[in-house]
């Protein structure tokens, strides 16, 4: 029978753990983000101004949770929240200036994490890994 460490997807979580433990407990301290908030800000920053419902669907949580996710980022001035020009019903939600700095820190600490966890690999095993990894969750969302 084989081992849990000798089970490639556990160690691929074992390490995505760690790693994910770490990330959150850096971003605590600077600049002063959860996990959540973090990834919030990033998925604003690729798409730009959204809907809430399109960073709930993008990070996969329910739109109540991102309600309070966003007004925590509002009350901290990471994000405003406008009628959308074209819907009023709805409302778009934007990065502030400093939201832009706050995920500046964010994505330092996050790339520090990943290379004191890829330490071990040279540039070119680190290339092949994601390479691999990515090949990997792709065919996996695409189920």
């Amino acid at each position: 029978m084989e081992t849990l460490l000798g089970t490639t997807t556990f160690v691929l979580h074992r390490v995505a753990v760690a790693g994910r433990r770490a990330i959150a407990e850096r971003l605590a301290v600077r600049p002063g983000l959860t996990l959540w908030e973090y990834a919030a800000l990033a998925e604003l920053d690729e798409r730009g101004p959204v809907a809430q419902n399109v960073v709930a669907e993008a990070l996969g949580l329910d739109p109540s949770d991102v309600v309070k996710l966003m007004d925590e980022l509002l009350t901290a001035q990471l994000v405003t929240r406008d009628r959308d020009a074209e819907d009023r019903r709805r409302y778009r939600i934007a990065l502030t200036a400093k939201g832009r700095r706050s995920l500046a820190t964010g994505h330092d600490v996050v790339r520090k994490v990943e290379e004191a966890t890829l330490a071990p690999l040279s540039p070119a095993e680190r290339s092949t890994l994601h390479r691999l990894v990515s090949k990997v969750h792709t065919n996996s969302v695409a189920k």
